[in-house]
């Protein structure tokens, strides 16, 4: 089928039936869906995350770019999914259903050739397969240029190679709809996209997915600072958050993208993820001169015994303060994510990390419930242990498998109480307005 002439492409943006705030894209694409408890201040909570914040996919903007450059036509919109001639949908484990009705819903509307990406269809084809076309497990950019050329797989194929990052095309955003994209409440500035500087991680945390499923892959501090250009070109973007779940791992090459950033002259607010230990004040202030106001980090527990089981080692407890209290000096939001019922937690673990939690104080607390994503060592082994049966509750925030120390509602209760009783602390809430009112002078 290589050669063919001009193509209606639809990148699939699934119409979630839950009331959670669900992004698909993070947790290496497995997806996560927020939800913190039934109480009323949970469901504040809830509202707050459900109404800011909004991330694109970042495959469907590299493929979009494949296809547009070819000629195709994209489309993104769920009612104008008719009479396509290709269908690419991103496949998670929050929303696995929806993405199946999707695809029956197209199959019966058009004649479309159906794929699925993603890292849930790589590792579960068999949900898949009976919907599906092709499943390209792996890196889909990869055969990016060769389903704009009509060239379809068949199957499950898998795409592990090496490939130049920067050989990629900038991500073409222009059939999405960019002005509805946030990430709010941490970041205020908009139009928003986000941005891949690298792929992978070079850490080996047994829970993790993203070494498991996508190389260590960089591109130059060039090639960088050029799309960011573009996006301010094309877009008038104000703000961006770097979706590498290792942002400072290469320490100069991002100095050189600070660099490029002042050079160009580019009044852009961002955010980024990485570890304390790979920080320092003289990295934050380069970083902060450039634009940097938001700074996502991974503590997951104060426990050293709990981290140890799950082959995670933390930055000393002097040097996470010592960094998070620089950050909040210098006007960098910071925001830090924990993970509650690893194996080796008790309650008394999960209300020492929750109190660790509140003394550091920062911008937002993520509290995720510890999820078994198959294809990592860690789902492995746990298989004898999962109890839940619906994929969609494998969503960071629901218990999953038997715990040796922790029931299932107790989990959720413990998790419940941290949301709640980190939230609504007069010391945070004074902490809010302090920050708001110097977000507001600074962007002034």
């Amino acid at each position: 089928m290589a050669g063919r002439g001009r193509m209606r492409i639809a990148l699939v943006e699934v119409r979630s039936r839950r009331r959670e705030c669900i992004n698909r894209d993070f947790m290496a694409g497995y997806g996560w869906a927020f939800h913190v408890g039934r109480s009323w201040p949970a469901r504040l909570i809830e509202t707050a995350k459900w109404l800011g914040e909004r991330v694109p996919l970042m495959s469907y903007g590299y493929l979009s770019a494949f296809f547009r450059r070819a000629g195709h036509e994209v489309v993104v919109d769920p009612t104008a999914f008719t009479d396509v001639d290709l269908a690419i949908i991103h496949s998670s484990m929050v929303e696995h259903r929806a993405e199946l009705h999707a695809a029956d819903e197209i199959r019966r509307r058009s004649r479309a050739k159906i794929g699925f990406i993603g890292p849930f269809a790589g590792a579960q084809p068999e949900l898949y397969e009976a919907r599906a076309d092709f499943i390209i497990r792996g890196e889909p950019e990869t055969w990016g240029a060769r389903l704009a050329n009509g060239e379809f797989p068949s199957g499950v194929v898998s795409e592990n190679g090496r490939f130049n990052a920067d050989d990629l095309p900038f991500p073409d955003w222009s059939p999405f709809p960019v002005r509805a994209y946030s990430y709010l409440p941490a970041l205020r500035d908009r139009p928003f996209l986000p941005v891949l500087a690298s792929r992978g991680c070079t850490f080996s945390c047994s829970y993790c997915p993203y070494p498991v499923f996508y190389q260590w892959n960089k591109r130059s501090a060039g090639n960088v600072v050029a799309e960011l250009q573009e996006l301010v070109d094309r877009y008038r973007i104000r703000g961006f958050l770097f979706r590498d779940p290792l942002f400072t791992a290469d320490r100069k090459r991002v100095t050189a993208i600070c660099e490029g950033l002042l050079a160009r002259r580019l009044r852009l607010r961002w955010a980024c993820e990485t570890r304390l230990d790979l920080l320092d004040e003289r990295l934050l202030d380069t970083m902060y001169q450039a634009g940097l106001r938001v700074l996502n980090v991974a503590v997951e527990s104060s426990d050293e015994a709990v981290l140890a089981g799950v082959k995670r080692k933390n930055a000393a407890v002097s040097h996470q303060e010592a960094m998070i209290r620089y950050c909040d000096r210098k006007g960098i939001r910071v925001s830090v994510f924990y993970v509650l019922g690893l194996p080796e937690d008790s309650e008394e673990t999960i209300r020492r990390t929750v109190q660790y939690a509140k003394r550091l104080n920062t911008h937002v607390a993520q509290f995720f419930v510890c999820t078994p994503f198959p294809g990592t060592a860690f789902y492995e082994s746990l298989k004898d242990r999962i109890f839940e049966t619906n994929w969609e509750r494998f969503d960071c925030y629901t218990p999953t498998f038997r715990h040796d120390h922790l029931e299932p509602a107790q989990i959720l209760r413990l998790k419940e109480w941290a949301y709640c009783s980190y939230y609504y602390r007069p010391r945070w809430l004074l902490a809010l307005a302090r920050r708001a009112t110097r977000a507001f002078i600074d962007s002034s």
